[in-house]
C-alpha cells in the first residue's frame, strides 16, 4: 500500500448497514483533509476515470484493500447487483462476480442483457425523508440507501412514504440533504409501494433462481384465472397489455419503467415475456407482471407449488398398524429406553424413533449433527415460506432427507404447507371448472361431469357445497328421462 493510500485508510469512516458504496466513498472523501478531489480519488480508486456512482462500481478491489472489508461482503450488502441473481443463469452470475471483483465491469450489462433490453442507470439517486430523519439521528449523518437505488423503486417501504430524486453530478460527489426538514413528505402510492416490496424481496432473497420459462407459465395459469388465457393456455396480448399500462399509470414517471413500456413502439412488453421466455429478460419486465398479478412473492412461489405439484401422499394399509408402531415408540421413549431400544422395540427405524422424541420435546442423547442450529433455523424458515424441500437442499446445500427430517420435526409447519397446497389445488380446480361452464351447450351436472370430469370429480370429493352452489339446478326426473 502506497504511503497515500495509508494516509487515506486511516479516514475509513463506519460502513452502515444498507448503505451504498457511493454513499460510503462520499462520506469517505468528504472527510478526508485533502485539497484536491481529482488527486484524492485517483489515488482512491485507481483512476480519475472510474465511475463512483455507478450500478456496478469497478472498484471494489481498491474498497477491500483500504479498509480491510470483504469483497464479497461489500458486493452483497452495499450494492443492488445480487437483485439480478434471480432472473441470470447461475453461469453468468459468477462471470458477473468475477469481472467486479478483478475490477474489470465494462461487459457486465451484456451478461445481465441490460443492453438488450435497453434499460440503462436511472440519472438519479432517490432517498426518503424520514430515513435521512432518522439517519442523523442515529448515526449523524444521512446517507444513500441500497433499497431506495432499486430499478422501478420510487417508494419507501419502511416508512411508505415516496422517494424523493436528486440528480447526479458527474464531478462532484453528493450525499442526501441533511437538514431533515427541508423536504416535503409525500404518501406513496399503493402501486409504487407493492413495487418496492416485490423488489426488495428479490434483493434479500436473491438464492431463489426463477427460470423464465417456468414463470412464463407461471403468468399463463394465473391469467387463465382471470380470463386473459384460453384453456390452451394462449395469452391474450393486447387485454393484458392495457391491463398492465391500468394497473401502473401511477409510477409511470419512472424512468425505467416508461423504457419498458416503450420498447419496440410499445409492442414488444409484455409479449417478449412469452415469446421469447427462454431469454433472459430485465428483471423489471418480470416484476411489473408478478407485482400485478400477485400480492407479494410468496403467494407467487406458493401458486408456482400449486400448478407443479400435485402429488400427494397416499395413505397405506398399514396406517393403523404405523400409529400403534408410533406410539409404543413413544412409550419407550418416555420410560427412558434409548433410541435404538425403541427401535428394536418398535419396528421403527432409528431416524423414525428420533423425529418423535423431537417432536413430543422428549431429551435424548445424541451426536453432534451436520446442521448446526443457526443453519437449522434459516431451513425451517424457509419451509414456512413454503419453498420447495428441493429448492431448500440446493440452495443450502444438503440432502433432501435431511431437509424433510427437519421438517417432520415441526408439525405445525407441515399442517400449515399441507393447507397452503389444498388450498392453491382448490384455487385452481374451481377456476378451471367454472371456465369450462362458460360454454352455453354445458347445461346441465352431467354435461359438465363429462366436459370436465377430473376437476368435477376432485371437488366432488373435497369441495362438495361450492360444487353444488355453482352447478346448474337440479333437473325433475320426467325431465332428465326426456332428455
Amino acid at each position: 500500500m502506497s504511503p497515500m493510500n495509508k494516509d487515506l485508510a486511516q479516514y475509513c469512516p463506519a460502513l452502515f448497514e444498507g448503505e451504498t458504496l457511493y454513499s460510503w466513498v462520499s462520506r469517505w472523501v468528504i472527510d478526508t483533509p485533502k485539497p484536491y478531489l481529482g488527486r484524492i480519488l485517483t489515488e482512491f480508486l485507481g483512476s480519475r476515470g472510474k465511475q463512483v456512482d455507478s450500478t456496478f462500481p469497478s472498484f471494489i478491489p481498491e474498497l477491500e484493500e483500504l479498509s480491510g472489508i470483504n469483497a464479497h461482503k461489500l458486493l452483497n450488502e452495499h450494492t443492488i447487483i445480487p437483485f439480478f441473481r434471480s432472473f441470470v443463469c447461475e453461469s453468468n452470475y459468477q462471470k458477473v462476480l468475477s469481472l467486479i471483483y478483478s475490477g474489470d465491469t465494462k461487459r457486465i450489462h451484456k451478461y445481465l442483457s441490460i443492453t438488450a433490453n435497453r434499460v440503462n442507470d436511472t440519472s438519479e439517486l432517490l432517498y426518503c425523508p424520514k430515513c435521512t430523519k432518522c439517519d442523523i439521528e442515529n448515526k449523524g449523518v444521512a446517507y444513500w440507501h441500497v433499497t431506495h437505488q432499486l430499478p422501478g423503486v420510487s417508494a419507501c417501504v419502511k416508512h411508505g412514504l415516496k422517494l424523493i430524486p436528486y440528480v447526479k453530478q458527474r464531478r462532484t460527489l453528493q450525499l442526501p440533504p441533511q437538514d431533515p426538514n427541508s423536504s416535503v413528505l409525500t404518501i406513496a402510492s399503493p402501486e409504487s409501494l407493492k413495487l418496492a416490496k416485490v423488489t426488495e424481496y428479490l434483493l434479500a432473497n436473491s438464492f431463489h433462481q426463477l427460470d423464465g420459462e417456468r414463470l412464463a407459465d407461471i403468468y399463463r395459469y394465473k391469467l387463465l384465472n382471470i380470463g386473459l388465457a384460453s384453456e390452451s393456455l394462449s395469452v391474450n396480448q393486447t387485454g393484458l397489455r392495457t391491463l398492465l399500462e391500468g394497473f401502473w399509470a401511477p409510477v409511470m414517471d419512472d424512468e425505467a419503467i416508461e423504457h419498458i413500456f416503450e420498447l419496440g413502439k410499445s409492442s414488444t412488453f409484455p409479449a417478449s415475456i412469452f415469446y421469447h421466455s427462454e431469454s433472459q429478460h430485465h428483471p423489471i419486465k418480470h416484476i411489473l407482471i408478478i407485482a400485478m398479478l400477485f400480492e407479494s412473492m410468496e403467494e407467487l412461489l406458493m401458486f408456482e407449488q400449486s400448478v407443479f405439484d400435485y402429488r400427494t401422499k397416499p395413505k397405506t394399509v398399514t396406517e393403523h398398524e404405523f400409529d400403534d408402531n408410533e406410539n409404543e415408540a413413544l412409550n419407550a421413549l418416555r420410560k427412558g429406553h434409548s433410541l435404538r431400544e425403541a427401535s428394536r422395540s418398535s419396528s421403527l427405524s432409528v431416524g423414525k424413533v428420533k423425529q418423535i422424541a423431537v417432536v413430543n420435546n422428549i431429551k435424548i442423547d445424541r451426536r453432534e449433527q451436520c446442521i448446526f442450529e443457526g443453519e437449522r433455523i434459516l431451513i425451517l424458515e424457509k419451509l414456512k415460506r413454503y419453498e420447495k424441500t428441493k429448492s431448500i437442499s440446493i440452495d443450502m446445500g444438503f440432502s433432501v432427507g435431511a431437509v424433510e427430517q427437519i421438517l417432520s420435526q415441526n408439525p405445525d409447519v407441515v399442517e400449515a404447507r399441507f393447507k397452503r397446497r389444498y388450498w392453491m389445488k382448490r384455487y385452481i380446480r374451481r377456476a378451471k371448472l367454472l371456465i369450462a361452464m362458460r360454454n352455453e351447450s354445458l347445461n346441465t351436472r352431467h354435461a359438465i361431469q363429462k366436459a370436465a370430469s377430473v376437476h368435477y370429480n376432485w371437488l366432488f370429493r373435497y369441495d362438495k357445497k361450492w360444487l353444488y352452489r355453482h352447478l346448474p339446478p337440479k333437473q325433475p326426473w320426467h325431465k332428465r328421462n326426456k332428455s
